[in-house]
């Protein structure tokens, strides 16, 4: 087995990267970082797929040990305490992804989480790396308050020089005013990124995209991945074994209410937790996390809505550790 090769993954600071996505914005709110205007844009899609890395969590059961494997993908937020274009970043994915067995109400023990992701120059002809993750005291896991938001975040920034990523600003989630107005509705076009379980990608790490429209915005609560009565959006998008945690945007450009094309505006719709399965009679069960058994997919994805995520960012104990993290930064200066 070869070893792995541990990446040093701590919680800090980072230059906003996203030179590309805050140029695409035409109502940034005043404190969203501006950096120094790209040449030009990589096409949507590669954008999209640099946002992603690939999660694995080894578990133990009892005397069974297991592991599952999800995407994730990093969210920016700024801060003025910190100066100008600086932002706090995190690692978002699905609670049932960093945190096993939450989905049948009795979570795993956690061995190691690992984290795979492209290097920005190729080392010995592979362009991918895989490391652990050392979670502690200081770098964790947050988990919503809601026990039916199947949502986690981890303050972690990796070396923009040496992995390739992109952070996605926290001015681009999707807000609840936005879904209301009806600015974003059913039928807009959707795209993703994600693990592909048959191409995990050990030379070059390669997000699979695929492509859907919102099927429904349900007003009422429906049962979620974590088998609670919550607020998820639907859409008919297939998503499969290794999508959980993938982030799901919604592109507002192009051919939209009136046929006006205004080039693209992606905007994050949310993260998908799981999907509806389809059984011989035709039934559909309540959702499910996407797990590696086969079973047929309705092509009906659940997504934890973006304002979910932002409530996260913004929650009185998230805040609390960014207060804490300024305080250590600005002590002695």
């Amino acid at each position: 087995m070869r070893r792995l090769r541990v990446l040093g993954l701590t919680l800090c600071l980072q230059l906003v990267v996203l030179t590309c996505w805050a140029a695409q914005q035409t109502a940034e709110p005043p404190q969203q970082p501006v950096a120094t205007a790209a040449t030009q844009d990589p096409p949507l899609t590669e954008q999209i797929r640099k946002t992603v890395g690939f999660l694995t969590v080894a578990f133990r059961n009892g005397v069974v040990q297991g592991g599952v494997i999800g995407t994730c993908f990093f969210v920016g937020v700024p801060d003025d305490r910190i100066g100008k274009d600086r932002v706090f970043i995190y690692l978002v994915t699905n609670r049932h992804v960093a945190q096993p067995g939450i989905d049948v109400g009795s979570p795993y023990q956690v061995q190691a989480t690992f984290l795979r992701m492209n290097l920005v120059t190729p080392a010995g002809g592979t362009q991918s790396v895989q490391g652990q993750i050392s979670l502690n005291d200081r770098v964790h896991w947050f988990f919503p308050s809601d026990e039916s938001v199947d949502l986690a975040i981890l303050p972690l920034a990796l070396d923009a020089k040496k992995y390739a990523y992109l952070n996605i600003p926290a001015s681009m989630l999707v807000s609840t005013e936005q879904l209301k107005s009806g600015e974003v509705g059913v039928g807009d076009p959707v795209i993703f990124a994600g693990y592909f379980s048959n191409f995990p990608g050990q030379a070059r790490m390669e997000p699979i995209v695929r492509q859907g429209v919102i099927a429904m915005l349900p007003e009422e609560s429906l049962d979620t991945t974590l088998h609670k009565k919550g607020r998820i959006v639907l859409a008919d998008l297939h998503a499969f074994h290794g999508n959980s945690g993938s982030p799901v945007f919604v592109n507002l450009g192009g051919m939209h209410r009136g046929g006006l094309y205004v080039g693209d505006r992606p905007l994050l719709l949310g993260i998908i937790s799981g999907y509806y399965p389809e059984s011989a009679g035709f039934s559909v069960p309540a959702a499910t996390i996407l797990t590696g058994e086969v079973r047929d997919n309705s092509g009906i994805a659940t997504i934890v809505p973006s304002e979910e995520l932002t409530k996260l960012l913004y929650s009185p104990m998230v805040r609390a550790n960014r207060d804490e993290e300024v305080t250590n930064l600005t002590k002695g200066k």
